[in-house]
């Protein structure tokens, strides 16, 4: 009877902590002051004109954006930069049949489809199609810079989005919402006077046709700029829902998520997900930053792909809720990164694994802690597997596999929190609270850290299968993944059981 009520406790917690977990994953509505909020309003009334039609960047649209941001963003007192750059019909169609030579048969008609999809039958007529390109040989495309400097500051932080579109879709997710809401960072930022950092606001131009502005950017960077140059941030997007995640960090990066999840509060992020990105083989603005070893921050919108370079990514499609959790984290953020902090103080110190807990923040660990943990599961484990053996010998049953098991498990978490410690966390933490429920000799207080377990499990492993399957559309890996917690659980409740059943017999 005790195992069937532990069996409904461990399910129902686990059920509720995956509703805590998916819901820190999702955007709250919005209310009725949210919807007031001026900077909200200022932010949908921009994007209403950025994302009025397709506009990729050697069409007629795009000179009308260009044209709207300028003046907008001369008329909150800044002095924009244009930085132009011209690229050939013949380069861009010789990186696509590049590209092309390295997909692999899957990919390959993924490829052939999407060709399809936008009418084209050759590489060149899908290239003019993406930069709007649909006479002439070359074209150009043109950075907008403004910046900000401060007296006394020595560091820069810069903000980037790309104005651009493909000439498929308006772009109001990708990336009109970061631009928008970029703006309405700049309004508030020119007013204030406490700034601690030099700003330099990037919105790049050709990004979709391989991020043509942000390598034009970087390689037009003197040695001072450079040098002060201490924090990029890039906001994207590849689908018009959800919440913007922070998908991925320069390396060494634990100050840096340190000093993010002091002061701003509903940062959604996890250490391996760079990880995912690096075999989802995209790039953003940022890897041209990121392979100079300028330390960033990449924020994404991952959900609603259905609409991702699509007609339908508008902004009567774009859900309010995250278009307004969207522009408050970068405002929140920018806002941060200007004021709240000196970035000359800033340093790459050691790689840090974090992921979100309930109530908006993330815990964030340094390497010497996961390799603490680590060596803990290990001895944990070894402590676990020499008390089965011993329990199964008094049985007069085979002592010598399950133990063998536990001992590979602690193995396995000590190897992963030392060579993948972004990732050990989902293994060693589950595994730790199973180990210490199974060396107690309370029953008591093993059913309660088997409980804290299943609790765990939701939160660290709900969130992950629902943006996996819902963000990415892999249903079959979010299965594998789920299993994971589920066999966790399944082995701490098998081992409990076993010693109440010890218990009882002894009695």
């Amino acid at each position: 009877m005790k195992h069937l009520v532990l069996c409904f406790c461990l399910l129902a917690v686990v059920a509720l902590a995956s509703v805590h977990g998916t819901g820190m994953v999702k955007p709250a509505a919005l209310t009725a002051a949210d919807a007031r909020d001026i900077g909200y309003l200022n932010v949908r009334n921009n994007l209403g004109v950025i994302a009025a039609a397709p506009h990729p960047t050697a069409s007629p649209h795009q000179a009308a954006v260009r044209h709207y941001l300028q003046e907008t963003i001369a008329g909150m007192g800044y002095q924009v930069v244009e930085q132009p750059f011209r690229f050939t019909i013949e380069s861009m169609v010789n990186r696509q049949k590049m590209l092309y030579a390295e997909l692999n048969e899957h990919q390959r008609q993924a490829f052939d489809a999407e060709l399809t999809r936008v009418g084209a039958d050759s590489f060149e007529k899908e290239v003019r199609i993406r930069s709007g390109l649909l006479e002439g040989d070359s074209g150009q495309g043109i950075n907008l810079i403004a910046s900000r400097r401060v007296a006394g500051a020595t560091a820069t932080v810069l903000f980037m989005a790309h104005y651009d579109s493909v000439g498929t879709a308006p772009g109001a997710s990708d990336d009109g919402m970061a631009v928008a809401s970029i703006l309405q960072l700049m309004r508030e930022t020119i007013t204030r006077s406490d700034a601690k950092n030099n700003t330099v606001f990037l919105f790049t131009d050709g990004e979709e046709l391989g991020l043509l502005g942000a390598e034009h950017y970087v390689s037009q960077l003197s040695a001072p700029e450079r040098e002060a140059l201490r924090l990029v941030m890039n906001f994207e997007a590849r689908g018009n829902q959800g919440i913007p995640l922070l998908f991925e960090t320069s390396q060494k990066d634990y100050t840096l998520i340190k000093n993010l999840n002091a002061g701003v509060r509903g940062i959604i992020s996890f250490s391996f997900t760079p990880l995912i990105y690096k075999l989802l083989q995209n790039d953003t603005d940022f890897t041209a930053f990121r392979k100079k070893n300028i330390a960033g921050l990449n924020f994404a919108v991952v959900e609603g792909f259905q609409h991702y370079h699509h007609m339908s990514d508008t902004v009567e499609n774009l859900a309010p809720e995250t278009l307004f959790r969207y522009q408050k984290t970068v405002r929140e953020v920018g806002n941060h990164f200007i004021q709240g902090i000196d970035l000359s103080s800033l340093s790459a110190d050691e790689d840090a694994t974090y992921f979100p807990l309930p109530g908006g923040t993330l815990l964030v660990l340094p390497l010497p802690a996961m390799y603490a943990l680590g060596i803990a599961s290990f001895a944990l484990c070894g402590l676990w597997a020499q008390r089965c053996r011993t329990r199964r010998q008094h049985q007069g049953k085979n002592s010598v596999l399950r133990p063998m098991a536990i001992v590979l498990f602690g193995i396995a978490c000590t190897t992963l929190a030392f060579y993948v410690p972004s990732v050990a966390y989902l293994f060693v933490i589950p595994g730790l609270l199973l180990a210490c429920a199974m060396l107690l000799r309370s029953l008591s207080i093993s059913y309660s850290i088997m409980l804290l377990s299943a609790y765990a499990c939701g939160i660290l492993y709900a969130p992950i299968v629902y943006l996996i399957s819902s963000g990415l559309k892999m249903p079959i890996i979010a299965g594998g993944i789920a299993l994971l917690p589920l066999c966790l659980l399944a082995v701490g409740l098998a081992g409990v059981t076993a010693r109440s059943r010890d218990y009882r017999t002894l009695d």
